[in-house]
């Protein structure tokens, strides 16, 4: 299965695998101000456990990094794979200054 990609004029795109003509799985995003916003993903019922959300989410990944985005991780997926790996992820993440990231002197900044 290879992952494809689009965008269109208004910087809204998607990560996504399709097979004879249907959609099987997407990561979605936005892009605002070098701020992508990965806000959807999903995979087909079928496919679920195979690794495929993960195999798109290391596309998006790549193509933040390539073109020096920050990532907002409004998808609830996308936020748990940053919140489980902050040290790989934290110099993309675009987060509010209170917002819990994992990483260590979260709690020190809350608590200030």
């Amino acid at each position: 299965m290879n992952i494809q990609f689009r965008i269109d004029e208004n910087r809204q795109g998607s990560f996504f695998i399709e097979e004879d003509g249907k959609q099987l799985a997407e990561l979605d995003f936005e892009i605002h101000n070098n701020v992508l916003n990965a806000y959807h993903t999903g995979v087909r019922k079928e496919l679920e456990g195979q690794g495929i959300a993960g195999k798109l989410f290391l596309e998006m990944i790549k193509y933040a990094r390539d073109n020096g985005y920050m990532v907002t991780p409004s998808c609830s997926y996308v936020k748990a794979k940053f919140l489980r790996n902050p040290e790989k992820y934290y110099s993309l993440w675009y987060h509010r200054e209170d917002e819990p990231t994992g990483m260590d002197g979260d709690k020190d900044k809350k608590d200030k």
